[in-house]
């Protein structure tokens, strides 16, 4: 019993100078002297401090140094003695108006004649039968609509040059491409003002005209043909604002 509380002893004296000599070596492995660190760390705080301080006492110095002038006081006087001379219109007296009242009143009385006699119209005007009058309207609209329009006359040896523009508003004939406004005027000489009478030229059309417009000026010569005015005026006449061909007259 002795020999066995004997090695239990021994085997915790052992455990503890075991665990004494690990507790010695983890210490010595991660313990860090941190007196140098706090020490560092104590100086920078300090240097930081005084300069704070400094810097602190320069800009309270500057704000010192700054110099606030003193408001003068404004002289008003001249702005008052100014306003004091202004002068103040007086009312004027009451107008009397009892003049200005009666011509009213008589032009009131003689214009009573007149709203007297635009009543009598007004009543008048009122039991026309204005039914018969839109008749006569009527009748008159349809006679003047029935009248003969004027016949065009056609140039002689041509089929469609016309001596005038009797049917209507001559086209802008400008806008078959390349005729300039001296060119219409020489396609108004030989008879033409209306793309529908380009748009019918046959084959002799066109070098009828084109003689008679080479007559005129010998520069225009052979252009029908070359620059498609036939196909042009076809188009052209079919816009709603182009004139119809008329009744024609040999």
């Amino acid at each position: 019993m002795g020999f066995l509380l004997a090695k239990i002893l021994l085997l915790l004296a052992v455990a503890v100078v075991l665990g004494a000599l690990f507790a010695y070596w983890w210490f010595r492995r991660h313990y860090e002297d941190i007196t140098l660190e706090y020490t560092r760390s104590r100086d920078e705080g300090a240097a930081w401090r005084h300069g704070f301080e400094e810097r602190l006492a320069g800009l309270d110095a500057s704000i010192r140094s700054i110099r606030i002038p003193e408001s003068q006081p404004t002289d008003l006087s001249p702005v008052l003695n100014a306003v004091a001379a202004l002068p103040i219109p007086q009312p004027l007296p009451a107008a009397d108006l009892s003049p200005i009242d009666k011509r009213l009143t008589a032009i009131e009385h003689a214009l009573f004649p007149l709203q007297t006699r635009l009543d009598e119209l007004t009543g008048a005007v009122r039991g026309v039968n204005l039914t018969e009058v839109l008749e006569r309207l009527a009748a008159l609209q349809a006679r003047l609509e029935e009248r003969p329009q004027r016949k065009v006359t056609v140039r002689a040896g041509s089929r469609n040059l016309l001596t005038r523009p009797a049917h209507g508003k001559p086209d802008d004939l400008t806008q078959i491409r390349d005729v300039p406004k001296v060119l219409e005027r020489a396609l108004h000489k030989v008879g033409v003002f209306y793309f529908w009478q380009i748009a019918q030229w046959s084959a002799e059309d066109v070098k009828y005209v084109d003689s008679q417009l080479a007559a005129l000026e010998e520069s225009i010569e052979g252009r029908i043909e070359r620059e498609g005015w036939v196909n042009q005026a076809s188009e052209l006449a079919a816009a709603p604002s182009s004139a119809h061909p008329p009744e024609l007259k040999h």
